[in-house]
């Protein structure tokens, strides 16, 4: 019996195809997926949170995983400090500090390497800036008290002290200068450094070691470095660098009854002027002085500095009405050696004062 090739071949192609699925389905079923990826969280811009996927862990128990489990900056033993929320499907690491851009961090676990991680940097354009560092005026006191920092966004806290040199007459580095102290307001905008009070005050043992921070008739230059990082984590636009001067010791306190008030006309918002005919300390004098009216009410306004911190103005929000005014000055308000309206910062224990003390002083003007 002869056989039809024709006839063969459309009986045959039916099971040839068969047999390709088969293996194909077969095959497919020997592909196993990828695990996920290790993943950032993002929040307001910074990366709040690392997400591991329980897979990479091998099946380890939930109560075995924070013990083996730890995430470090690249090439570095020290383990980022965080909390570890543990479910079924992932791991989630939420650092004390956000990650820090521009960084890359490592996922170990139970002593193998199971990731890199890479914190892409911030754009250049909203990098954080140096605003200004006070005192601004070129010669400052012997014993300068403290330095005011001025940032354009919130930065990272406990950097200072790694990001800030000083050096004297463009050669040597002044080692010590600052407390390791971190000091800044509710906005961590404006960072205090203060010099060391124990090297200020001539009685303190401090003093008699190590000497003064600050020499007379030398020339310093404060250095931050662009290393610096705001809260997520982008570095200073640029290096900064302040110069300045050191003058004669600073032992007399601030006198407000000396200042001079240029008085405003009433009818507008002119500016009240006042000649504080020395410079006194940034941060107190916008938060210790404040105009009031002859019913005691406050007036709201903006206070600003000039001159080096020798000239007060102080813009009303509304129109001034003729009348009279009352200038109040916290004694707390110091000048740049740290010498306040009642007492000298380094004071002769052994010589009593015999100055009248107050809380509140005041100066009377009035508008026409």
């Amino acid at each position: 019996m002869l056989t039809n090739p024709v006839n063969n071949k459309k009986i045959r192609r039916p099971v040839v195809w068969c047999l390709v699925f088969s293996f194909l389905l077969i095959s497919c079923s020997d592909i196993k997926k990828d695990p996920l990826p290790v993943s950032i969280q993002w929040q307001n811009n910074r990366a709040v949170s690392m997400t591991i996927p329980r897979e990479l862990l091998q099946g380890v128990a939930k109560d075995s995983v924070e013990q083996l489990l730890h995430i470090q900056l690249e090439n570095t033993n020290t383990p980022v400090l965080g909390e570890y929320i543990i479910t079924d499907e992932a791991v989630v690491f939420r650092p004390l500090v956000a990650f820090t851009r521009g960084l890359n961090y490592e996922v170990w676990f139970s002593g193998k390497l199971l990731n890199k991680v890479v914190i892409p940097s911030g754009s250049t354009h909203d990098a954080p800036k140096i605003v200004a560092v006070y005192p601004t005026s070129d010669t400052v006191p012997l014993n300068l008290l403290k330095i005011y920092i001025v940032f354009s966004k919130p930065m990272q806290e406990g950097q200072s002290l790694n990001n800030i040199t000083v050096i004297k007459n463009q050669r040597d580095t002044v080692p010590s200068v600052f407390l390791d102290l971190e000091l800044w307001n509710n906005e961590r905008t404006i960072h205090t450094l203060w010099l060391d009070p124990g090297r200020i005050k001539r009685d303190l043992q401090p003093n008699k070691t190590m000497g003064a921070p600050l020499q007379q008739g030398e020339s310093y230059q404060v250095i931050i470095k662009q290393d610096w990082r705001d809260v997520e984590g982008v570095s200073l636009a640029s290096e900064y660098q302040r110069d300045f001067v050191v003058g004669l010791r600073d032992s007399l306190s601030p006198d407000a009854e000396s200042w001079t008030i240029h008085t405003p006309k009433a009818g507008g918002h002119e500016r009240l002027k006042i000649d504080l005919h020395e410079s006194l300390d940034y941060v107190l004098l916008k938060n210790t002085v404040r105009v009031v009216d002859k019913t005691g009410k406050v007036i709201n306004g903006v206070i600003e500095t000039a001159a080096e911190e020798t000239i007060l103005y102080f813009t009303p929000s509304g129109e001034w009405s003729p009348g009279d005014y009352t200038l109040e000055i916290e004694s707390r308000l110091e000048d740049l050696a740290g010498n306040n309206l009642n007492r000298l910062f380094d004071k002769d224990l052994t010589r009593q004062s015999k100055k009248a003390t107050k809380e509140i002083y005041k100066r009377s003007f009035r508008v026409q």
